[in-house]
């Protein structure tokens, strides 16, 4: 006996109103309008870093390049010390996150413990500097009394504790139940194993969102490296790349001193179109930096939502 679709499809399907088809519709319209005006930004930057300067000055650009090139990035990645500031913010980024989160979740081990003698004043001092932050001068006095001016762990010491991190972690933990580690310490296990054992695998998503978190700031963080490193072999990408725009804009001011109006400024701009204006050296800038963190956030997204929200609620 053959079987007929329609004895398998039911007969009685939900009819849909015409109000229900028109707001799915107008609620649709409105999540691809935000999507596309979230998205364009981006494609836009993407879009100016392979165009010529020249012609990007004659006039706006909206959806492809008019006049592809590659001059931009070769530009930018010519650039001596580019390479070398690339493997110290790689270091940075793989060495800081690491020691902040060992370190987090150290003091939010400890702490979660109800037990711990001078807890609340614990947590009452390590709380002052999220209200009372040093100026410019204090911090650069504390550095260079510590010895890490021109120091690579400049860019891993100070960031290495945080206490809204700690404090979720902390929470997370107060979270787990008390029965894992008292039946681990029947067992003979003490507080490190428990720790390296028990708690950082069952702490693993906040782990990993903290983590990324860590490594987005320490990769955009250009402002360590203006105050307390004048060492070239110590320079972040962010700095090296600080750097080439100042030099763009610098030698674009030194080419049209001697013109005086913006249409003689602009018609020699056209007339050298191998030179990148300032604008597309920042947009190709824009592209260099975010470009590799694009390949990190999808490891880590699944973990965001799940890491920030066990350690969020306090039970």
């Amino acid at each position: 006996m053959k079987v007929s679709a329609s004895n398998v499809l039911p007969k009685n399907k939900i009819k849909r109103t015409k109000g229900e088809r028109a707001f799915d519709f107008v609620n649709v319209s409105i999540m691809v309008f935000w999507a596309i005006v979230s998205v364009y930004p981006f494609w836009y930057i993407l879009v100016m870093s392979f165009n010529t300067g020249a012609d990007a000055a004659t006039g706006p650009i909206w959806f492809f390049p008019r006049e592809f090139t590659l001059e931009n990035y070769a530009y930018v990645l010519q650039y001596d010390r580019l390479h070398s500031a690339f493997i110290v913010t790689v270091l940075r980024c793989l060495i800081g996150p690491a020691i902040s989160v060992i370190v987090c979740m150290l003091a939010a081990f400890t702490l979660s413990k109800r037990f711990l003698p001078g807890r609340k004043t614990l947590l009452f001092f390590f709380m002052i500097p999220m209200f009372i932050g040093g100026t410019i001068i204090s911090n650069y006095v504390v550095m260079a009394n510590f010895g890490l001016l021109n120091n690579f762990l400049v860019y891993i010491l100070p960031g290495a504790f945080g206490f809204f991190t700690m404090i979720i972690m902390r929470t997370h933990i107060e979270q787990l139940p008390d029965e894992l580690q008292e039946s681990a310490m029947m067992d003979g296990a003490g507080y490190v194993r428990i720790f390296f054992q028990m708690i950082l695998p069952l702490s693993m998503p906040v782990i990993a969102a903290f983590a990324f978190f860590a490594v987005v700031g320490n990769w955009l963080d250009y402002y360590t490296n203006l105050l307390y490193v004048t060492d070239r072999n110590l320079s972040t990408l962010q700095f090296v790349l600080y750097e080439i725009i100042n030099r763009a804009e610098a030698t674009q001011l030194i080419d049209f001193t001697s013109t005086s109006s913006a249409s003689q400024r602009r018609l020699m701009s056209m007339q050298n179109n191998t030179v990148p204006t300032p604008e597309v050296i920042k947009m190709t800038v824009m592209v260099v930096v975010t470009f590799p963190l694009l390949f990190v956030y999808p490891f880590f997204q699944k973990y965001f939502v799940k890491g920030m929200l066990t350690g969020a609620v306090k039970a």
